[in-house]
Order: C-alpha cells, then sequence, then structure tokens
C-alpha cells in the first residue's frame, strides 16, 4: 500500500492522522459531502466545507491556520476562499467575516 505513496508517506500519514480528534476525523471525511443541488450564488450555495471556511476566517485565522485546522493544502483554502467572495459577491475577508457574524447573531 505505501510504496505507491513514496518511503515513509504512508508512515507520516498515518502518525498526523493519528493525531486527528474525533471532530477533526469527521470533518476530513466528511468533507465535500454536501447537497449537489445548490444555488450557484448567496449563502445557501456555500458547500460545508465553505462554511467551515467562513467560520474560520470569521474567527481571525490566516490561510496557513486554516490550512493547519482542516488538514488540507494552504493552496486549497486560498482556492475556497476565493469561491467564497465570487458566491457572495465579497471582495476580502473583513466583509466576510462581518457577514457571518451578522448572520451567527441573526441580525441579518
Amino acid at each position: 500500500m505505501g510504496d505507491a505513496l513514496g518511503d515513509g508517506a504512508t508512515d507520516e500519514y498515518w502518525a498526523e492522522g493519528s493525531e486527528l480528534g474525533p471532530d477533526e476525523v469527521v470533518e476530513y471525511v466528511s468533507r465535500a459531502r454536501g447537497e449537489r443541488k445548490r444555488p450557484s450564488v448567496g449563502w445557501a450555495s456555500l458547500t460545508p466545507t465553505e462554511r467551515r471556511v467562513v467560520e474560520l476566517v470569521a474567527e481571525g485565522l490566516t490561510n496557513p491556520q486554516i490550512a493547519e485546522r482542516m488538514f488540507v493544502a494552504r493552496g486549497t483554502v486560498k482556492v475556497h476562499v476565493s469561491h467564497i467572495f465570487a458566491k457572495l459577491g465579497l471582495s476580502n475577508r473583513s466583509e466576510l467575516a462581518a457577514l457571518a457574524t451578522r448572520r451567527s447573531t441573526g441580525r441579518i
């Protein structure tokens, strides 16, 4: 099994996975499992993974911090953030954090 990944890669990935808590494991395996018949714009258009990215952006985390928390590459987070901006018609993280905060407090 490990030969296809390269020398030591299996052990490295196994060790990283072993460090995940139950919530992180559920998040990892359920990623991209959301309903596929979503609108193309607006809050309802966000995937479950994009919504998690929004939460973490609203907490003030950087892309590298989000990547580490979600067990994905930094570039993947960057792509998610750009998709979120496009879907919500936003242009920066401050606008996104403000919108997420308004939604979570019911002021939208």
